[in-house]
């Protein structure tokens, strides 16, 4: 989190007009990829034993099953390796291109492809939105931001630095409006235009497809030594 502190006669961003020229406080919110480091963490030890045990079965052979030797390992350890080192691709590109930045009276957000997501003048924006969806569970952190000249944005708390977020949200000035769990249906009908990555909002389907990817992967991988 970057925050330049406001002087002691600045306004909330929300009450100042677009033509206002003033030197206006800016904050930079970083992502956080604990929720995904976190667990990774946790779970180094059991994923390096697996990847070892995998290898050494697919070297050795097991049962009827004749080994693959020394290309038998390789593949094996490399069939743990791979998954984890797109996942820490993903996350090197969300730290390096992801942000939230307030500047000059302008709200922009980023994904972790560096496109804009946001962009509209803080002049325009409505509310902020706290919003329960079907597959939160527990988890109450999402945030929609609402303004008259863009689609309306969420935010999960979990992936962005939570003082980063607390700042802005102070330097914004707009009051939250909580609207407890919405469905889907419930949720594209109060905030118009809002979108959803699709393996949200088709979870159960999503979740088929990763089991049936995962089921696929592991045969390939066991005979993968075979082939080349």
């Amino acid at each position: 989190m970057t925050v330049r502190p406001p002087g002691p006669g600045d306004a909330p961003l929300s009450d100042l007009s677009e033509d206002d020229d003033t030197d206006l406080a800016w904050v930079s919110v970083r992502p956080d990829n604990g929720t995904i480091k976190g667990p990774l963490l946790k779970g180094a030890p059991l994923i390096l034993i697996g990847a070892l045990r995998m290898g050494l079965m697919m070297a050795k052979g097991r049962g009827t099953s004749a080994g693959s030797g020394g290309a038998g390992l390789v593949i094996g350890v490399l069939a743990f390796a791979v998954p984890l080192l797109w996942i820490g691709a993903l996350s090197g590109l969300r730290w390096a291109n992801a942000g939230i930045r307030l500047e000059d009276g302008v709200l922009t957000v980023r994904n972790l492809w560096n496109r804009r997501v946001l962009d509209v003048p803080v002049s325009s924006l409505t509310g902020l939105h706290t919003v329960r969806l079907p597959l939160d569970g527990v988890h109450t952190g999402r945030i929609l931001i609402t303004s008259k000249t863009g689609k309306p944005l969420v935010i999960d708390t979990r992936l962005w630095d939570p003082e980063g977020l607390k700042e802005l949200w102070e330097r914004l000035g707009l009051a939250f409006k909580d609207h407890g769990r919405l469905d889907w249906s419930q949720l594209y009908q109060r905030f118009p235009g809002v979108r959803m990555p699709w393996r949200q909002v088709h979870y159960v389907v999503f979740t088929l497809l990763i089991v049936i990817g995962a089921i696929a992967y592991i045969a390939l991988i066991v005979n993968l030594p075979f082939l080349v």
